[in-house]
């Protein structure tokens, strides 16, 4: 299993993050989330199109792949 790191822009953008990126609000308006536990047939893609339409909690940025998968 695997971990991916996302960035979400303040506008709405969801990419991949440096994998060396630390988890939560960046110095500008993005915030940076850790996806956990990814299978690995799962591409990065994959896992941003399934954070597209999750909504996570306030001040939860380690969010586990089930949740997403859902």
């Amino acid at each position: 299993m695997a971990s991916i790191m996302i960035k979400k822009a303040g506008e709405g953008l969801v990419s991949q993050a440096h994998r060396n990126a630390d988890v939560g609000p960046t110095s500008g308006s993005s915030v940076v989330y850790e996806i956990q536990n990814v299978p690995g047939g799962v591409s990065v893609d994959d896992v941003i199109a399934a954070f597209k339409t999750y909504q996570p909690a306030d001040k939860v940025y380690e969010i586990d792949w089930s949740a997403l998968s859902k």
